[in-house]
């Protein structure tokens, strides 16, 4: 699950900053935030909340909520079901109105949880 939960990280940084892959991938932005922001609930809430107390339980903590937060910030809902629109417009407006520099800091933040959890992944395999 560490390496869906990173690449979906990766997809969210890709997406979040304007250049080629995310021109490339703009057409499939809105199932890649939907599915960033499931897993990224399920990092935090459930991965995160049953090992707060180790190491990878707090970066599945803190990693799974900045994925929330960024999938919440970038994703829009234009076209979406009424029942996504109406759950996620509520959040999403919450997420939008956070102070200036904040959806930067988030990005920061996610680009060292992609490097913590892919160095150890690369480590784990080549063991």
């Amino acid at each position: 699950m560490g390496i869906v939960v990173t690449v979906f990280m990766a997809l969210i940084l890709f997406l979040s900053v304007p250049g080629p892959v995310e021109r490339t991938l703009k057409k499939f932005q809105y199932s890649i935030f939907l599915v960033a922001f499931l897993l990224g609930a399920w990092n935090a809430f459930w991965y995160g909340a049953q090992h707060i107390y180790d190491f990878w339980g707090m970066a599945a903590m803190i990693s799974g909520l900045l994925m929330m937060l960024t999938s919440l910030s970038n994703v829009s809902l234009k076209g979406s079901p009424i029942f996504i629109k109406n759950t996620f417009g509520w959040l999403q407006s919450k997420v939008n109105s956070l102070p200036q520099g904040f959806n930067e800091l988030t990005l920061l933040m996610l680009l060292g949880c992609v490097g913590i959890y892919g160095y150890t992944l690369i480590s784990l395999n080549l063991q």
